[in-house]
């Protein structure tokens, strides 16, 4: 069932991201626009639309708000962690799938990769022990936890305490970590993920009653700005695409908290 609606979740949230949303809309307009005015407007606003979201300075201004809502842990901070009751959770952000060049032939994605690179970091400056969560929602046979754990050991030398490997979205990252923090006496962690991520996911643990210290990261709108940022490309689109899945995956969040409520 969490397979199934893990699909269906993500199949929607394609048809309503770009670029299948600006496709969509071209494609209406240009069958529309063979009778009418505003199908032609449709297609052209698709299309500025779908150009402008591919450059990356848009994509940039779009992060802003995010990065801005959610500060990176400086070295004062970082020196000030509780070292007693606490634990660094890293969230998994992907695996690559096919990866034949690895004797499991998967591999981290980009965003797992560097999420676990920063939890190690963070591990070894201040004590805490680690702890990595992520499943196999789309298939597979190593979970991104189990991928992470073997990143983050074996090259990183860096021991991890908990592997969560069973959850399919965020929710049940939250509910599994917190299920094994929980006899452990640990009421506190130091959430690890996208700066995107961060709002919704520091909110969805601290539901469950954990204390969460959020320590960010993969931050970019500081960067200083060169002429190919003003050019459209499929990373500005990527960076895009991301903005929008944050902003669906917490209207989404929002209403099943809404649902649940009214249920009760």
């Amino acid at each position: 069932m969490d397979t199934l609606i893990w699909t269906a979740t993500n199949l929607i949230a394609n048809f309503i991201l770009p670029p299948t949303l600006f496709f969509g809309l071209m494609a209406f307009g240009l069958w529309q626009g063979k009778k009418k005015r505003w199908g032609r407007w449709l297609t052209v606003g698709s299309l500025v639309l779908f150009v402008l979201l591919s450059v990356g300075a848009v994509g940039r201004l779009l992060v802003q708000p995010f990065e801005t809502a959610s500060p990176p842990l400086d070295s004062a901070r970082i020196r000030d962690l509780p070292r007693h009751g606490a634990m660094i959770v890293v969230l998994g952000g992907g695996r690559r799938l096919g990866a034949i060049e690895y004797p499991g032939g998967e591999a981290l994605g980009p965003a797992s990769l560097e999420r676990s690179r920063y939890g190690a970091r963070l591990a070894k400056m201040t004590g805490l022990p680690l702890s990595v969560s992520g499943g196999k929602p789309d298939g597979g046979n190593l979970s991104e936890a189990a991928l992470m754990k073997d990143f983050i050991e074996a090259e990183l030398k860096q021991p991890v305490a908990i592997v969560e490997d069973q959850s399919f979205d965020t929710r049940q990252n939250a509910q599994y970590i917190f299920a094994r923090l929980a006899p452990l006496k640990i009421d506190t962690i130091v959430l690890v993920t996208d700066v995107l991520h961060m709002p919704r996911a520091a909110r969805i643990f601290e539901a469950l009653g954990m204390n969460v210290i959020p320590a960010p990261m993969d931050f970019r709108a500081g960067a200083a700005l060169n002429v190919m940022d003003f050019l459209p490309s499929a990373e500005g689109l990527r960076l895009s695409r991301y903005v929008f899945h944050g902003l669906i995956g917490e209207v989404w969040y929002r209403a099943r908290r809404a649902i649940a409520a009214a249920a009760r």
